[in-house]
């Protein structure tokens, strides 16, 4: 999802909103429906929002450079807050101004058949936009639970790509509802608050969206199951006598930093040694003997760091960026068992 799945979601509903928003325009044009106006402002908001999205992971994808050097993988998590911004100012308060305004000011509707058709197509296309991303989450959350996998993820563009177009779809029906009110009973002020809810459940959306990637931005750390498999694989290991302390952090979808200050198992990399010492033992009083000695510990503990790298990339690929500092007895640092 982070890569082609997360464009092509954006990309399909940019699309699919851009043309929806005209259409809804022209209902409002010739209605004058307020729920009309917030469903095109609504939609309008979305097609700006996904724009910035598709903007935000296009930048996000650029290599790293010598100034970044863990890349780009934040702007899309700061394109991804602009659009939240956007579904509030646009989605949420133009509209509710829209329905307030109404309400203290109420005008006839001339509300025809265009509006219900224009409404139908709204929900259907809306409707498969969701599937999509629905589907497209289903693929990557790998039995985690959906309203989990969506709490936690840390691609905040498709989360919200799912929950536009799911208050899109709402919305459409809350719009029906008010112009469907508003038509029998004659009574414009059901539309004027259709309008106005509309406008709120966007504040509610753009609030959450805003959270979720402030934590991003922030550097929130990586899922604790993830940390602690990390650990464990670490712990496990011969060379290694304990993990001291570990720091983890999501520096962009799907590409995490993990730091782990390791005590090395000397007597390990010591017994690696001993044939080497058996043949050179008639030197063992010779300084050079005892320098080269310790090279090779030196280039055994690089190479298994190496080793622990590629290792734990297998197991979880996310991890982009490892780093393992050497530790001792008596650091100050605590023991860790346990992912914190």
């Amino acid at each position: 999802m982070a890569g082609d799945d997360s464009k092509g979601a954006v990309l399909t509903a940019l699309v699919v909103n851009a043309t929806i928003t005209v259409m809804k325009f022209v209902g409002f044009g010739i209605s004058g429906s307020g729920s009309m106006f917030a469903e095109a402002m609504h939609t309008l908001a979305d097609t700006g929002n996904q724009a910035l999205l598709f903007i935000g992971i296009k930048r996000s994808e650029r290599p790293a450079t010598e100034a970044f050097s863990y890349g780009f993988g934040g702007e899309r998590f700061l394109f991804a807050l602009l659009s939240a911004v956007g579904i509030f100012v646009l989605g949420c308060g133009v509209t509710v101004y829209h329905g307030i305004d109404s309400l203290i000011h109420p005008h006839p509707l001339k509300i025809g058949w265009l509006d219900f058709v224009i409404l139908g197509i709204s929900f259907v296309l809306d409707g498969w936009v969701l599937l999509k991303a629905v589907k497209a989450i289903n693929s990557r959350r790998k039995g985690v639970p959906f309203f989990k996998f969506l709490r936690t993820t840390d691609d905040p563009t498709i989360a919200a790509v799912l929950l536009e177009d799911g208050v899109a779809c709402f919305g459409v029906i809350i719009a029906l509802v008010g112009i469907l009110m508003a038509y029998f009973l004659r009574m414009p002020v059901f539309d004027s608050i259709g309008s106005i809810f509309i406008g709120l459940l966007l504040g509610l959306i753009a609030v959450w969206l805003g959270y979720k990637n402030r934590s991003l931005i922030l550097g929130r750390a990586i899922p604790p199951e993830m940390q602690q498999q990390a650990i464990d694989f670490l712990s496990t290991q011969p060379s290694v006598e304990r993990v001291r302390k570990t720091q983890s952090r999501v520096i962009g979808a799907d590409t995490y930093s993990l730091k782990a200050e390791i005590d090395w198992n000397g007597r390990w990399f010591g017994e690696q040694q001993v044939e080497w010492v058996g043949q050179n033992k008639a030197s063992l009083d010779d300084p050079k003997l005892a320098g080269d000695f310790g090279e090779r510990i030196t280039t055994a503990i690089a190479r298994e760091v190496d080793r622990l790298e590629i290792e734990l990339q297998k197991m979880i690929p996310e991890l982009k960026f490892l780093d393992f500092e050497g530790d001792t007895p008596t650091g100050h640092t605590q023991i860790i068992t346990k992912a914190q």
